[in-house]
C-alpha cells in the first residue's frame, strides 16, 4: 500500500469525523480537509422564521414523545401548527447572507413534527452555503410539502420584495425530509422521474419550469409506503437505535429501489429524533453535510461520497455503509440537471 494512499484516506477520515492530525493545516473554508463538518460552516445564516420553545396545547405529550424516541433537548418550534395553533401549511427560510444564487434543500419535517423542530439543523445546513426551505403541509397524503416548499422558494427568489430575492440556483434543488417526510422527498423524486418519463404526473407533484433535481437525502426515512423509481443521487441514512427507521427495511425499500446513484449508512447508536438535539452531537452531522456539498463539487464533499477511497466506509460512526454501482461510477460534483 503507497503512502500517498494512506496520506489521502487520513485526510478523508479527518473531513467526517472532525479528528485532528499534526499534518492538517488549515487553509481556505472551501474544499479543505481541515474543516469539521459538524460546526458552523463559513457563511452567516439569517432566516424568515421567529423559533420559541413549544408550548400549549399538545407541547408536553409532544416532548415526552420526543423524550421516548431517543431526543435529550426540550423541542422548538415555530408559531406553525401542530402545537402552537397556527397554519397548517407553511414554508420557512434559512439562508447565507452571502449575495448570488446558492442550492436550494426544501425539506419535509415527519408526520406531527413542527418546522422549528429542525431549524438549528437548517441553520447548519445554510452556514455551508445552501438555502433551506423548511415545507409543511399538515395533512397531506401525496408528497405535495416537497413541491411546494419548491414552488415558494422559487417564487420568493424571484419576488424584489422578498428577502430571498436573487439567492436561489432553481438548476440545483435537492429534496429532503426526516422520517415521513424523508419518505415523502423520496417519493416526490420518484413523481420527477415519472414525469420526466412522460408519465401523466398531477400539475402540483411536478418541480415549477425552469428548475432542476440534484439530488434526495433521506434523514431515517419510515418505511410505510415503498418508494421506487428514483433516478438521482440519493443518500438515505439511518441509525442502529431507530425503532422507527429500521435499517433492514428502510434498506430494503428505499435504497434498493434507488436506481441512480444511492448510499446507504445506519450510524451507530442513533435514535429516531436524535436530528432535534444539538448539531454537532447528532451521529450523521458531518456525512450529510459532506453529501451536500458534494452535490456542488466541494473537494472534502466529494472524497466522502465518490471514487474507489470513499472515506464514508472507514468512518467508525456507522456500523453499515454501502453504495450501489451507480454511485461507484459517479463523477464530482454528484447529480446533475434533471
Amino acid at each position: 500500500m503507497s503512502r500517498l494512499f494512506i496520506l489521502v484516506t487520513a485526510v478523508a477520515l479527518v473531513c467526517l469525523t472532525g479528528v485532528s492530525t499534526a499534518s492538517a493545516a488549515p487553509t481556505d473554508v472551501v474544499g479543505t480537509a481541515s474543516r469539521d463538518l459538524a460546526r458552523s460552516g463559513p457563511y452567516d445564516v439569517a432566516s424568515t422564521a421567529q423559533i420559541v420553545p413549544c408550548s400549549g396545547p399538545g407541547a408536553a405529550a409532544q416532548n415526552a414523545d420526543a423524550r421516548r424516541q431517543g431526543a435529550r433537548t426540550p423541542l422548538q418550534c415555530t408559531s406553525t401548527a401542530p402545537i402552537l395553533g397556527g397554519p397548517e401549511t407553511s414554508v420557512d427560510y434559512w439562508y447565507p447572507t452571502v449575495a448570488g444564487p446558492r442550492p436550494l434543500v426544501v425539506f419535509v419535517p415527519g408526520d406531527g413534527a413542527n418546522p422549528g423542530y429542525f431549524a438549528a439543523l437548517a441553520r447548519h445546513w445554510a452556514s455551508f452555503g445552501f438555502v433551506v426551505a423548511i415545507a409543511m403541509i399538515r395533512h397531506e397524503v401525496l408528497p405535495q410539502s416537497s413541491f411546494l416548499g419548491v414552488r415558494r422558494a422559487v417564487a420568493a427568489s424571484r419576488d424584489p420584495r422578498s428577502p430571498l430575492f436573487g439567492r436561489i440556483d432553481d438548476r440545483s434543488v435537492i429534496l429532503a425530509g426526516h422520517s415521513a417526510g424523508a419518505t415523502k422527498a423520496v417519493e416526490a423524486a420518484g413523481l420527477v422521474t415519472a414525469a420526466q418519463r412522460g408519465l401523466p404526473v398531477p400539475n402540483d407533484l411536478r418541480l415549477p419550469t425552469g428548475t432542476a433535481l440534484r439530488a434526495v437525502l433521506a434523514v431515517q426515512p419510515d418505511i410505510h409506503i415503498v418508494t421506487a423509481g428514483v433516478d438521482v443521487p440519493t443518500f438515505t441514512v439511518t441509525g442502529d437505535a431507530d425503532e422507527t427507521s429500521r435499517p433492514g427495511l428502510v434498506g430494503a425499500l428505499v435504497y434498493d429501489r434507488v436506481t441512480g446513484p444511492a448510499w446507504f449508512a445506519v450510524a451507530r447508536g442513533a435514535s429516531h429524533l436524535v436530528t432535534v438535539d444539538p448539531v454537532d452531537t447528532i451521529p450523521f452531522t458531518r456525512a450529510v453535510v459532506a453529501f451536500l456539498l458534494a452535490t456542488t463539487g466541494d473537494a472534502t464533499g466529494c472524497r466522502a461520497f465518490v471514487g474507489p477511497g470513499w472515506a464514508l466506509r472507514a468512518d467508525p460512526t456507522f456500523v453499515r455503509t454501502i453504495r450501489n454501482g451507480a454511485a461507484v461510477s459517479t463523477g464530482c460534483p454528484i447529480g446533475g440537471a434533471r
